[in-house]
């Protein structure tokens, strides 16, 4: 086994890069690239109130068994912490590059150096990818494992309440605390939640951050970080997608020809699903609200272990101002 090292990309938990044998039944031995995925440590960040290993690999072995959704191959699964410290997956590496957010891939990168066809290629092969698997049997692929399919879960309903919990008991010093902005689109998306027309299992974290595209041509050939899958509305994962690319064109400060706008996006889901997409302003608010949150949830953890940060970044900052925007809020410094 080689000495582990970094990958590029990998936020939420602890990810390394090594080369290990794999001996098979006896009859031979493989060298293989490989990934392994720790669940985050005591002394990091937290972005989530608890970290399923057991869920991701379920849903990338599950994923594999339909051939339908390219993923990585899971080798080892150790839910025990006594043997890194932490619960931890191991996974076959798949040679490809995924856009980051930091720095923009929008400013930096395959996706900004490369032609508008090959951005455009990106897309649509991002979006196949996803009608591919929300049109696959999520009853069967759930299992009872993934948020939605387990007894007693209303699989309509599972996401919000998930998100509504981790704004109250996560988030939040005290449960009547008051988050601006954030109170308001949760007591919107509380209201307003439309019936979806169909359910399906959900990404969850949908981004091009979590895509590996091959060399060349830049196919997809494995989407990645299934930490957030979920039985749901799948426009939730377009809103999702087009909400961090959002973000990445805030953060690079361009936006590159061949990236779709939120109506071209749409478009381009209705053509590879050949269903309609319904409710995307509200998934979209969502799509801002929890990833909002997750960015104030994990802020206030390094402000707590002694992190300087302006108080401006808790008022003004890019999903803050995107909810303003998309619910009509004043902007910071404005009245309640």
């Amino acid at each position: 086994m080689t000495e582990p090292r970094s990958p590029a990309a990998g936020e939420s938990s602890d990810t390394r890069l090594f080369e290990m044998e794999v001996e098979h039944a006896g009859a031979y031995v493989e060298r293989v690239d490989a990934v392994l995925r720790c669940a985050p440590s005591a002394e990091g960040n937290h972005p989530f109130p608890e970290y399923d290993l057991g869920l991701q690999a379920h849903v990338m072995r599950a994923l594999r068994a339909t051939g339908g959704v390219p993923v990585p191959e899971v080798l080892f699964l150790e839910e025990d912490p006594s043997v890194l410290g932490v619960p931890f997956l191991i996974m076959r590496a798949v040679a490809g590059d995924a856009p980051l957010d930091r720095p923009s891939y929008q400013a930096e990168g395959f996706y900004h150096e490369g032609a508008r066809a090959l951005r455009e290629h990106v897309w649509s092969g991002t979006v196949e990818a996803l009608a591919q698997l929300h049109a696959l049997d999520w009853r069967a692929l759930g299992a009872g494992v993934v948020p939605g399919s387990r007894p007693g879960d209303d699989p309509a309903r599972v996401s919000l309440d998930y998100w509504s919990r981790y704004l109250r008991d996560f988030l939040k010093e005290e449960p009547e605390e008051p988050v601006a902005v954030f109170d308001e689109a949760h007591a919107f998306l509380v209201q307003e939640r439309p019936a979806p027309s169909r359910l399906a299992l959900c990404w969850g974290d949908a981004k091009l951050g979590n895509v590996l595209y091959a060399p060349g041509a830049r196919d997809v050939a494995a989407v990645i970080d299934w930490e957030m899958a979920i039985i749901g509305d799948p426009i939730a994962d377009l809103a999702s997608l087009h909400l961090s690319d959002l973000r990445a064109q805030d953060f690079g400060q361009v936006t590159m020809d061949g990236t779709p706008t939120a109506d071209e996006l749409v478009a381009l889901y209705e053509r590879a699903s050949g269903l309609p997409v319904e409710n995307f302003h509200y998934n979209l608010v969502f799509a801002t609200f929890w990833r909002g949150a997750v960015q104030i949830a994990v802020t206030r953890q390094m402000r707590r272990r002694g992190v300087e940060i302006p108080d401006v970044m808790f008022v003004d900052n890019f999903p803050m101002n995107q909810l303003r925007r998309l619910l009509s809020l004043p902007g910071p410094g404005g009245p309640r």
